[in-house]
């Protein structure tokens, strides 16, 4: 089914036909002629295609959390015997696996055309528009840089609790480039480099945002990256700071449905409340992955250990969002409660705010056990679980939160980023061991042949 363009603010109208054909002729990173960019419509007209990559199924609308459960231990492998998927059962990668190109070719597309963007505003190439309206494309567009960053070095580096002065991260694209600057060898930046580039991004865009933007990046959704960021790197203060803000006033609500994160379709001029962020898409990667109509072929299954521990935990989880095929494997309902029609793709919920702020409470040391139940206790409600009201102390309250953060989030892409968190072995390879992780892909190797390599 074909990606939906992200809101009516995209509509086809805006795009001329010589912007278009533009556009696909450019490099990743090439800066359009001047005369383009002095149309406010040219500008926003990249900035559509910049959404289009960013939200495309081949990143952050299915690709990047499928490639997260390929990587991780919440999903069943036995049927990945063939391409680029079996290559994570065997965790020998090769430079020409295709799930590798999609991400990163995707990822930087969608970075090379919020860089023109910004080129644009920064440059002032453009006044048929108004200032409001410039700081709000601007803050789009480094959201979409930083989040687009953050999202590649998670998927090709070592996690951040490794050493990350030292260990490789992603190659760091700050800046619109000519064409010839576009063929230039760039080497990767170190994984805290990249970190620090994404960070600067979202605080630099959360200041530029609106509180409220139909279903584009808001201050909210840069600050539920940011939560999220300061989360994987282990610096609980500045996560709790920042998911405690997106959850106190924000203006978002968890809600009574476990099923409303995952039931929009269409172009839609809102999420639902229990939604920080999303995007319009299909769900197609999703869905085409850990669902099938035919239940007994669905391709990647829920383990067994995951699938035990949703049912085990009960509630609406296990009644509405995973179900059993006949032959026994557990499956997962969450980009098909509506059956094959095309979702929209919650990126950031709500419940993930929560998660974070219980367990960044215990781990900077500052807590009461009652104000760490409440928290994922909320979450648990909305599932239909009964709360906890008895648990306490420091390592307790840790095992809670992380076993309710492994039901909630299943088939989301969070697991294998959890793991690595902890720093624990991920399908028997060591959390910080690069072997298990993509090869750089052939394409950006031939531009830049000295690439350190995982």
């Amino acid at each position: 089914m074909k990606k939906i363009l992200i809101g009516s603010f995209f509509a086809a109208s805006i795009l001329s036909t010589g912007c278009k054909k533009l556009l696909d002729k450019l490099p990743t990173d090439a800066q359009p002629g001047e005369e383009v960019l002095k149309s406010s419509s040219n500008v926003l007209s990249v900035l559509a295609a910049s959404y289009s990559r960013f939200t495309d199924n081949n990143f952050v609308g299915g690709e990047v959390q499928r490639t997260a459960e390929l990587y991780g231990n919440q999903v069943d492998l036995a049927n990945a015997t063939g391409g680029a998927p079996a290559q994570f059962v065997s965790r020998s990668f090769n430079i020409f696996n295709q799930i590798g190109r999609d991400i990163w070719f995707t990822g930087y597309e969608a970075i090379g055309r919020a860089n023109v963007v910004l080129n644009a505003i920064d440059n002032n190439t453009f006044n048929d528009t108004t200032a409001a309206a410039k700081n709000t494309w601007k803050g789009e567009a480094l959201f979409i840089r930083g989040a687009a960053h953050f999202e590649l070095v998670r998927i090709f580096a070592k996690p951040y609790t490794a050493n990350p002065t030292s260990d490789p991260g992603v190659v760091l694209r700050l800046r619109a480039l000519n064409a010839t600057e576009a063929q230039q060898q760039v080497q990767r930046s170190t994984v805290k480099q990249s970190y620090d580039a994404a960070i600067a991004d979202l605080k630099a865009a959360e200041q530029l945002l609106p509180t409220t933007n139909g279903v584009r990046a808001t201050r909210w959704a840069a600050k539920a990256y940011l939560a999220r960021i300061y989360f994987n790197m282990a610096d609980y203060a500045n996560a709790f700071a920042y998911a405690n803000d997106v959850i106190t006033n924000g203006g978002f609500a968890l809600g009574t449905d476990v099923k409303a994160p995952f039931t929009t379709t269409g172009n839609v001029a809102s999420f639902p409340a229990s939604v920080v962020f999303g995007v319009l898409g299909d769900g197609g990667r999703l869905r085409g992955n850990f669902w099938n109509s035919d239940l007994n072929n669905t391709f990647l299954p829920i383990a067994n250990a995951t699938f035990s521990n949703i049912n085990a935990r009960g509630g609406n989880r296990a009644t509405f969002l995973s179900t059993s095929s006949t032959s026994g494997k557990g499956v997962s309902l969450k980009w098909s409660v509506l059956g094959d029609v095309a979702i929209n793709v919650p990126v950031v919920r709500l419940s993930e705010m929560y998660l974070i702020r219980a367990e960044a409470r215990v781990q900077t040391g500052t807590f009461t056990d009652a104000a760490v139940r409440a928290d994922y206790n909320a979450v648990r409600a909305v599932a239909g679980v009964v709360a906890d009201n008895s648990t306490s102390g420091a390592t307790a309250l840790l095992t809670a939160i992380r076993n309710e953060r492994q039901v909630e989030l299943f088939t989301e892409g969070d697991s294998y980023h959890e793991l690595r968190r902890l720093k624990q072995s991920v399908r028997g390879i060591a959390f910080d061991d690069a072997t298990g992780l993509l090869k750089i892909p052939d394409g950006e190797v031939r531009v830049n042949p000295g690439m350190i390599q995982n």
